[in-house]
């Protein structure tokens, strides 16, 4: 066990890339939501690029996720008239179809949920993302999922302030594992807690991205080597 995390009680992942893999071929499912509200199939790529775009464009006074603040990026970033049923369709498909790989065996969170408190914390909307944990029979190892829209998005230190209040927890009880260092690191970084880079592909560790007190791993069965399971 790592010495410097002996006094951890609690342990936040990411989800996506971290503990369900996630790749842009998956926005492929789009067509159907499109499809279902008679809307043109092929835009289905540029609406996933435009989403992501929107996760760039929050800032710390609007970190927010928000519905209809999304679907006023989309049409505006590709000059359509998309409704806002568009987005419950664009929820609906993430978490009914973009759960196929699973980055973290079952018996290893098995393991950890009964040594530590497990929360998901996630740059998108949580209902959404508790979903996807469900489907593939995850969730019953998580305490909560923090989505962006109700606690806003990594990295600023005040959302992850608020989380820390609620679970009555100081930012040295806890450790945050995630696959970005721009996101989920640097997350850690503001508030002052530890961090495990999982860098499952070998291109998370963005040498340009200069942070300090976090560790990398490769796979997620590391975790047996730095925490006490």
């Amino acid at each position: 066990m790592n010495k410097n995390y002996l006094n951890v009680k609690n342990i936040f992942f990411d989800l996506d890339n971290t503990l369900i893999f996630d790749e842009d071929t998956d926005s492929e499912y789009y067509k159907e939501a499109l499809s279902n509200l008679g809307y043109d199939e092929n835009n289905f790529y540029k609406i996933y690029v435009a989403i992501d775009e929107y996760e760039k464009s929050l800032t710390e006074e609007n970190c927010f996720y928000n519905e209809k603040e999304m679907l006023e990026f989309i049409n505006k970033s590709l000059d359509e008239d998309y409704r806002i049923e568009l987005i419950a369709e664009l929820r609906k498909s993430i978490e009914e179809n973009w759960i196929k790989r699973p980055l973290i065996k079952e018996d290893l969170l098995e393991k950890l949920s009964k040594k530590y408190n497990l929360y998901v914390y996630t740059n998108y909307f949580g209902a959404s993302q508790a979903k996807r944990l469900e489907n593939i029979g995850y969730k019953k190892y998580f305490k909560k999922v923090f989505g962006a829209d109700e606690y806003g998005c990594k990295p600023y230190k005040k959302n992850f302030e608020t989380i820390l209040n609620e679970i009555c927890s100081r930012p040295e009880d806890c450790i945050m594992i995630g696959d970005t260092k721009k996101m989920d690191i640097l997350a850690a970084n503001n508030i002052g807690m530890q961090s495990i880079l999982f860098d499952y592909d070998g291109k998370r560790d963005n040498k340009a991205i200069e942070l300090k007190d976090y560790i990398v791993i490769k796979n997620m069965n590391d975790l047996d080597k730095i925490l006490d399971i």
